[in-house]
């Protein structure tokens, strides 16, 4: 059974603090995952720091929707290329394009 918090733990472990510190102002980062076991999760970067809550907190600036729990898990473990799942519709991305690819180098993808 694949479980969402292993990939937030991922994220935790790839988190680089360097580079979350590029953010001028506070950025909330909300996480849709489709499908059986899936749910709405917030990442927020603020000063270099990066918290993860479940549910809505704050209004999010940029949000990325997973197809399903093993897209999400795919593209956090390596086994899905970013890029590919976004192509293939595993991933969709509502905001700035740019702000995800900052979000990407955040956690070694780039």
């Amino acid at each position: 059974m694949v479980n969402v918090q292993e990939g937030f733990e991922i994220m935790k472990k790839k988190f680089k603090p360097e580079v979350a510190k590029g953010f001028k102002k506070k950025v909330v980062v909300q996480y849709n995952i489709e499908g059986t076991d899936g749910g709405t999760w917030q990442v927020i970067f603020d000063n270099g720091t990066m918290e993860i809550v479940e549910g809505e907190k704050e209004k999010a600036v940029l949000n990325f929707t997973y197809d399903a729990v093993e897209s999400f898990m795919g593209i956090q473990n390596g086994e899905i290329d970013g890029i590919q799942g976004y192509t293939t519709g595993k991933l969709r991305i509502g905001g700035p394009i740019a702000l995800a690819q900052k979000i990407g180098e955040i956690f070694g993808a780039v």
